[in-house]
């Protein structure tokens, strides 16, 4: 039985504290590959400000396909809202049977799974595993964790950045170097992204 993680996100721009999570669950979870999927059209946004494209060969860049890790275009082709219910059932379409899929998500989103789109059938279709930083909320996190059943609760050294810090120092003409990848921030200035 093969173990897929899924982390989804807009990656407007991808940035360190994503890598890293995105790093150390594929390995405390044991995941032969982990699929990292920009959003379509999030159902919770007013839409990213940068072009699918480059959110897509941002993420090819900072995830690299030699670690396991695999950019997906599946919530572009799907097409309308992202919610997250359809697009583990595509997944489940292209992926062997018995495929476990273990979707990451912040520690934030936890607490409103019960407001998703059909979260009931999400949680019979894979394993959702919240992520907390530092142990932050962890007791909160795992008590609410065990109500709902099949999600679990990860405790990892994330450092905290958010792609709108990231964006507005690019916009204040801030170094943001550490804060993305090195291959990131590159595509970043050719391509003149979040220069206000």
């Amino acid at each position: 039985m093969s173990k897929v993680g899924i982390f989804g996100g807009a990656f407007d721009p991808p940035h360190t504290g994503h890598t890293e999570l995105a790093s150390a669950a594929k390995k405390e979870l044991k995941l032969a590959e982990m699929l990292i999927i920009p959003t379509g059209e999030p159902p919770h946004k007013s839409g990213c400000r940068t072009a699918f494209a480059d959110r897509e060969k941002m993420a090819e860049l900072a995830f690299p396909a030699s670690e396991g890790f695999i950019v997906s275009d599946i919530e572009k082709k799907l097409g309308g809202k992202s919610f997250t219910i359809n697009t583990i059932r595509a997944l489940r379409d292209i992926y062997p049977a018995k495929t476990e899929f273990y979707l990451l998500i912040g520690g934030d989103q936890l607490f409103t799974i019960e407001k998703w789109f059909r979260y009931e059938a999400l949680l019979k279709e894979c394993r959702v595993c919240a992520v907390t930083r530092d142990g932050v909320d962890y007791a909160d996190m795992q008590e609410y964790a065990n109500e709902l059943g099949r999600v679990k609760v990860l405790n990892l050294p994330i450092p905290a950045v958010s792609s709108s810090e990231v964006r507005g120092k690019i916009a204040a003409g801030e170094d943001v170097s550490g804060l993305v990848p090195d291959p990131v921030l590159q595509y970043i200035n050719d391509r003149g992204l979040y220069r206000g």
